[in-house]
C-alpha cells in the first residue's frame, strides 16, 4: 500500500495540470466520437441525393471541420499538461532521493551498494517518469475510448455491437494474464541492472586492482554473466509481449471480418444505413490503437508501480538517529568548556550483535588537550571515530559534549563542534582551490594559500602546471594517497571547531613529509583540541595522553614514555617502527639475555 500513497501524493501535488489534462483528454475524445456521427448524417444526406438538404450537408461538414482544426489545440494541450507534470515528478523524486540519501547513516550505505542507488535514480525514476507522463495520459484516453465508443456503436446497432464486445472482454482476460506474469519479470529485469550497475562501479573503483592482477578476463566474466542474467529477463518480457500483441493484432482482424460480415448483411437487409456503417466502422478503428497498445501501455504502468516499491523502500528507511532535544542544544555552549567524554561505549553493528567492536570504552579529551588513538588493524579505531561524529549512531549515555548526550544534540549542531578528516578523503571534480574551499566557501585567497602551505602540498603545487587551479578529477583520480590525504587536511583547516578528529590522515605520505606535517598538526589553533588516530607511533609521540585500544577494549593509557616503558602493542610497535631498539631488547621488543658463561 506505500507505493499508492506514494502515487497518490505525486498526483495530488500536480493535480490542477492533471485536471486540466483530463478535461482537454474528454474534450479532443468527445469531439473524435462525434466526428463520425456528422460523417453518418452528412452520407446518408448525399444518399438521399436532396437538393433541399444541401445546408444541413454543409453544416455536417462544417462541424467535422472545426472539430478536426480543434482537436489539434486540445491535444497538443492534454499532451503538454500530463508529460510536463511528469518531467517535474522526475526533479522532484530526483531531489528528494539526493536529500533523503545524505540524511541516511553509514549502515544504509553497507547494506545498499552504491551501484543499485544509481540504477534506481536512473531507471526507477525514469519509469516513474514514463508511467507519470505518458502511461497515465495513455491509460485514461485507452480506458476512456474503449469505454464510451462501444455506446455510441450501441446506438447505432445493439446487435452488432454485442458481437464486437465479446472478443474485446476475452482479450481483456488474456491481458490480467500477462500482466501477472509481467510484473514477476519486471522486479527480475530491476534486480539485475541494479547487479550489473553495482558491478560496474566497482570495477571501475577498483580499475588498478584489476590491472595489477591481470584480472581483466574475470571481470569481463563477471560483466558477462550479469548482463546476460539482463539479457534474459528483459527477453523474458519481449518474449511475453510478442505473443500477445499478435492475438490482439487478430483479434482486431477479427472485428474488422465480423463488421463486414454482419455489417453487410444488416445493410443489404436495410437494418442499417450505409452511413451508420460507416459511422460504425470508423468507431471500430478507434478501439484498434488502445487495444492494440494495451500491453505496452500496462507495461509502463507496471513498470512504474514496481519502481514506486523500489524508491519507498528507501523513503521509507529512517536515518536512525535520535531527535535533537532543543534544550540539549540550547544547553551546549559555542565553545565547550569540558570537552568529550566517552562513558563505557559498548558498540556492535547490526548484522553482527554477538561480536562488539567497542566494549566499556572510556576516556576524555579537555579542550587544548591532544590525545591519540592507537592499536592494531581490526581493534575499533575507525568504529570509534565514526561514533563520536555521529556516523553510526552511539548508545545514548554513552558519549558526552560538555556532559551533554551527543544524541540529544542535531546533527548540524554536532559538525560544527567535531571535524573529521578521514582516512579516505572524497575530494570533488574540481581545482584544488575549491576542493580547499569546500569547508569554507568564503575563505579569502589567502588563507586557501597558507592552509596548502600547512599541509605541506607547496613542492606538489610547484610541480603542477596549474598550482591551485589544477583540476583533480573524478574522486581526485590524478592524484597520490598521500597527496589527497593532505588536500584533506588543509580542508579542514578552514574551519574552526572545538574538537578536530583526525583518522590515519598521515598513512599514504612518506616519511619526510610525515615529519613536517606532524609539527603542523600540533601547531594547529583552529582547532580547540585534536583526537589523532594512528597506527604509527611518531605520530602520536607528542600527544598528552595516548589510548591504545586493543580487540575494542582500551589495554592502556598514558604518555608516551608511559606506554613504551610498559608490556604491550604500543611498545611493540614502537621497537618495530623505531630504527634502534630499547636497551636489552630486539627489534621485536623480545627481551635478550646475555649468553651463558663457558
Amino acid at each position: 500500500m506505500s507505493r499508492y500513497r506514494l502515487l497518490i501524493s505525486l498526483l495530488w501535488r500536480h493535480a490542477p495540470s492533471y485536471l486540466l489534462g483530463g478535461v482537454m483528454t474528454g474534450l479532443t475524445l468527445w469531439m473524435t466520437l462525434s466526428i463520425p456521427r456528422f460523417l453518418q448524417e452528412a452520407i446518408d444526406l448525399l444518399s438521399a441525393g436532396s437538393s433541399a438538404m444541401e445546408g444541413e450537408f454543409l453544416a455536417s461538414i462544417g462541424w467535422i471541420l472545426a472539430f478536426a482544426c480543434t482537436i489539434v489545440f486540445t491535444r497538443t494541450l492534454s499532451r503538454m499538461a500530463f508529460y510536463v507534470p511528469g518531467r517535474k515528478v522526475e526533479f522532484e523524486l530526483k531531489n528528494r532521493l539526493l536529500t533523503h540519501l545524505t540524511g541516511l547513516q553509514r549502515d544504509f550505505f553497507l547494506a545498499n551498494p552504491t551501484g543499485s542507488i544509481i540504477s534506481r535514480i536512473n531507471n526507477d525514476i525514469n519509469g516513474v517518469r514514463m508511467m507519470m507522463g505518458f502511461g497515465l495520459l495513455m491509460m485514461i484516453n485507452s480506458f476512456a475510448t474503449l469505454s464510451v465508443a462501444p455506446l455510441y456503436m450501441y446506438q447505432i446497432s445493439p446487435r452488432l455491437t454485442l458481437y464486437v464486445v465479446l472478443p474485446i472482454v476475452g482479450a481483456f482476460a488474456l491481458l490480467q494474464f500477462a500482466i501477472r506474469r509481467m510484473r514477476g519479470f519486471q522486479l527480475d529485469q530491476m534486480d539485475a541492472l541494479q547487479g550489473l550497475s553495482d558491478f560496474t562501479v566497482e570495477s571501475y573503483n577498483g580499475i588498478d586492482v584489476l590491472k595489477t592482477y591481470r584480472a581483466h578476463r574475470w571481470a569481463e566474466r563477471k560483466f558477462g554473466d550479469l548482463n546476460e542474467r539482463v539479457r534474459a529477463t528483459a527477453l523474458r518480457m519481449s518474449i511475453m509481449r510478442a505473443f500477445f500483441m499478435p492475438i490482439l493484432n487478430h483479434i482486431v482482424n477479427g472485428l474488422k471480418v465480423m463488421l463486414v460480415m454482419a455489417g453487410g448483411v444488416m445493410v443489404i437487409q436495410g437494418e442499417m444505413t450505409i452511413g451508420a456503417f460507416m459511422a460504425y466502422s470508423l468507431y471500430l478503428t478507434m478501439l484498434v490503437w488502445p487495444l492494440m497498445g494495451m500491453t505496452f501501455m500496462m507495461f509502463v504502468v507496471q513498470r512504474g508501480l514496481t519502481a514506486l516499491i523500489s524508491l519507498e523502500a528507501i523513503f521509507s528507511t529512517t536515518p536512525g538517529i535520535s531527535p535533537a532535544d532543543p534544550e540539549a542544544e540550547r544547553a551546549l555552549p559555542e565553545q565547550l568548556q569540558s570537552g568529550l567524554s566517552v562513558s563505557n561505549l559498548t558498540y556492535a553493528y547490526p548484522d553482527e550483535r554477538e561480536r562488539p567492536v567497542l566494549n566499556g570504552v572510556n576516556f576524555k579529551v579537555r579542550p587544548g588537550e591532544i590525545v591519540g588513538v592507537f592499536g592494531p588493524i581490526g581493534s575499533g579505531k575507525t568504529t570509534l571515530v565514526n561514533l563520536l561524529n555521529r556516523y553510526l549512531e552511539p548508545p545514548a549515555g554513552t558519549v558526552f559534549l560538555d556532559g551533554i548526550d551527543t544524541t540529544a544534540i542535531g546533527q548540524h549542531r554536532l559538525r560544527a563542534s567535531v571535524v573529521t578528516v578521514s582516512q579516505e578523503p572524497f575530494l570533488f571534480s574540481d581545482t584544488i582551490r575549491e576542493n580547499i574551499r569546500f569547508a569554507n566557501a568564503e575563505a579569502p585567497r589567502e588563507a586557501v594559500e597558507n592552509a596548502a602551505r600547512a599541509a605541506a602540498l607547496t613542492e606538489d603545487l610547484a610541480r603542477m602546471p596549474s598550482g591551485l587551479e589544477t583540476m583533480v578529477g573524478e574522486k581526485g583520480i590524478t592524484l597520490s594517497g598521500g597527496q589527497k590525504q593532505r588536500i584533506a587536511l588543509a580542508r579542514s583547516l578552514l574551519k574552526p571547531c572545538d574538537l578536530l578528529i583526525l583518522d590515519d590522515v598521515l598513512s599514504a605520505v612518506d616519511h619526510e613529509t610525515e615529519r613536517y606535517l606532524i609539527g603542523q598538526i600540533y601547531g594547529f589553533q583552529h582547532a580547540r583540541s585534536l583526537l589523532i588516530v594512528s597506527h604509527r607511533v611518531s605520530v602520536l609521540e607528542r600527544a598528552h595522553r595516548i589510548v591504545v585500544l586493543e580487540q575494542g577494549r582500551v589495554a592502556l593509557m598514558g604518555t608516551h614514555t608511559e606506554l613504551i616503558a610498559q608490556q604491550g602493542a604500543y611498545r611493540s610497535a614502537y621497537l618495530l617502527q623505531s630504527e634502534q631498539a630499547l636497551p636489552g631488547e630486539g627489534a621485536a621488543g623480545v627481551s635478550i639475555k646475555p649468553p651463558a658463561a663457558p
